[in-house]
């Protein structure tokens, strides 16, 4: 059968220890969003000869930053995010957050009754949340990171980031932005990232303003 979208995730689902969020449906709402849009319909007029695999519209999900999904090369990639915050329990300075964190994102100072937290390094992954025995640290938002456009072949791009953690519900409707607007601007069934480079959008605006969704 010719393939009109791809969605797929990591295997996160079966006991991941990294997995930093995970809903079970989401596979399914995103597969409705694109059958509902006749998307398979569409791309029959736009190409020439039968359907192939580079034609389908793909969306990648990972749990968790590792990524094992190659969300960066999709067209809409979504990673799991579980963004920390300082909490109301009183650090017992272990040492347990800074051991585990890989990206040197916290800092314990002695001192302080709270871990210093550096969001430029920070990935999301929610492992301090879990390691912490003292509620110094707590989840501040949970969701997932968006990218868009991303894609191999002859001239491949790395997807660019969204600004903000989007929750289910918001991820599911962003995913449904972009199909929309791959279908208001595609001209011959190409990947989303080159419908993006000659959409009618500025260059810097282009991924935020496709989604029309915008979270802190």
């Amino acid at each position: 059968m010719e393939q009109a979208y791809q969605v797929e995730r990591c295997f996160g689902e079966r006991g991941c220890p990294n997995q930093a969020v995970y809903h079970g449906d989401l596979l399914q709402r995103l597969a409705e969003v694109f059958e509902r849009s006749d998307l398979r319909g569409f791309l029959k007029e736009k190409v020439k000869g039968p359907l192939k695999s580079h034609h389908a519209f793909r969306v990648s999900v990972s749990d968790c930053p590792n990524a094992c999904s190659r969300p960066q090369i999709a067209d809409v990639g979504l990673i799991g995010a579980l963004r920390p915050k300082i909490g109301e329990g009183l650090c017992t300075q272990c040492g347990a957050c800074v051991e585990i964190c890989r990206e040197q994102a916290i800092a314990l100072v002695p001192g302080r009754g709270v871990p210093t937290l550096d969001p430029r390094k920070c990935l999301s992954c929610g492992q301090c949340i879990r390691v912490c025995p003292s509620a110094a640290l707590a989840t501040d938002k949970a969701g997932y990171r968006i990218l868009i456009g991303g894609k191999l072949g002859r001239h491949p791009q790395l997807g660019r980031e969204l600004s903000g953690i989007f929750p289910l519900a918001e991820a599911v409707q962003v995913v449904q932005n972009c199909l929309r607007h791959y279908l208001a601007h595609s001209r011959n069934g190409e990947r989303l990232g080159e419908v993006l480079r000659h959409s009618p959008v500025h260059v810097s605006e282009r991924p935020q303003s496709i989604c029309a969704i915008h979270s802190p």
